[in-house]
């Protein structure tokens, strides 16, 4: 009876333990999760301080100027000269996008600290913003210029001297030049791409490239459109140093992928056998009994009309790779050329306009690529879609 007794004991003993260790694990347990919550609450003291960030780089004292005004006067501030619109296009080079105004971005989760702030002045250019960037040290009151606009902005005279200020035009044109390994460049791939996107409606339209300077000797790099009322983007990361490209979303690894994925092929050529784009006089483009005739009164600015086209080396290879894709082989594209089936015409509108075409026929139907020359104002816009793709995939916008 004692041994039952003494049994029973030890059973209600160890259910009392196993009862209270249950019962301490779930106070641990809740106790945890509600210490996860409120650790989540609660902000961290600098993370709202976005307002305070901004005030300190619009008032930092803008360097150089006071110099060249003289010791009387009053030291500009950067918050003044973002508020200048001529400063904006004359030094900036921003003319086109909208401004969206000063943006601050909390840097507290990076490896800077919680104290760093990343204030931007934003413009607007379709659905990328750019603009000057500054990385903000609220504690240690510091202002640092992230990229070279926010440099001229805090120091033009030195800022402008930057290898990487207003280099828009520089970096298309290196990007687009890209090649991959059957030959074709980034420029070629562009218009493939969209040439053989599958869905494409009447609204769609290309925009072209937004550059970007983001930090050092890199800039971002978007290539933007509209499709089906959506705004969409291509983003890269270029290193200008370095001239290497890297597709940053899915929109840009799909247009590599075309540059990729192409067959090593013969490049067929849409110059006229009569013009050398590679001559430095250009007086001296014109050859054999062409040069003659461009020097006729009656010829000379559909000539120089039609030169002005042929000189701009990246748009010739763009359009040359499109037609490269269409073409059987290059040998056919030149039996094309000798029976007048691919050639160029120009054509007098007035006023020193010229419509520029280029005619070709390689499936037994004629198309037409065209572009207006404006002789007077130095100027060449597209005549047509395709015109129009090839002129902005290798050209940043404004």
């Amino acid at each position: 009876m004692l041994g039952v007794v003494i049994s029973l004991i030890v059973v209600a003993g160890v259910l009392m333990v196993i009862a209270l260790t249950r019962d301490a694990e779930m106070v641990i347990v809740e106790q945890a999760v509600v210490e996860q919550r409120e650790a989540r609450e609660r902000k961290n003291p600098w993370a709202d301080q976005g307002d305070a960030a901004i005030a300190l780089v619009q008032r930092s004292r803008v360097k150089g100027l006071a110099e060249e005004a003289g010791d009387d006067a009053e030291p500009a501030t950067v918050g003044a000269l973002m508020a200048d619109e001529g400063f904006i296009s004359e030094k900036l080079k921003i003319s086109g996008p909208e401004s969206a105004g000063w943006q601050a971005q909390w840097w507290g989760e990076t490896r800077f600290g919680p104290s760093f702030f990343l204030v931007r002045y934003a413009f607007k250019d379709a659905n990328v913003e750019v603009g000057p960037a500054w990385l903000v040290d609220l504690k240690t009151q510091k202002v640092v210029p992230k990229n070279v606009l926010a440099s001229v902005a805090s120091n033009p005279t030195k800022g402008v001297e930057s290898k990487y200020y207003d280099k828009a035009r520089q970096v298309v044109s290196a990007m687009t030049s890209h090649r991959f390994p059957a030959g074709i460049n980034l420029g070629g791939a562009l218009l493939l791409y969209f040439e053989q996107r599958e869905g494409s409606g009447e609204g769609d339209t290309v925009l072209g490239w937004t550059i970007d300077h983001d930090r050092d000797n890199l800039f971002r790099a978007y290539f933007q459109w509209t499709e089906g009322g959506e705004q969409s983007y291509a983003e890269f990361e270029f290193d200008f140093d370095k001239r290497a490209l890297r597709a940053v979303n899915l929109q840009a690894a799909q247009i590599m992928r075309v540059g990729e994925e192409f067959e090593p092929t013969d490049r067929v050529s849409i110059m006229p056998g009569t013009y050398d784009p590679t001559q430095r006089v250009a007086a001296n483009r014109w050859l054999g009994g062409a040069r003659q005739q461009c020097r006729q009164p009656r010829h000379r600015d559909g000539c120089k009309a039609l030169a002005t086209l042929l000189d701009q080396n990246e748009l010739i290879e763009t359009l040359e790779w499109l037609l490269t894709a269409r073409s059987d082989t290059a040998e056919a594209f030149e039996a094309c050329k000798e029976e007048r089936k691919c050639r160029w015409m120009p054509e007098a509108r007035g006023e020193g306009i010229y419509r520029i075409k280029y005619i070709y026929n390689l499936g037994g139907e004629e198309e037409t690529l065209a572009w207006d020359v404006n002789l007077r104002k130095d100027q060449v816009e597209a005549a047509g879609r395709i015109s129009q793709l090839s002129q902005r995939a290798v050209n940043p916008r404004g």
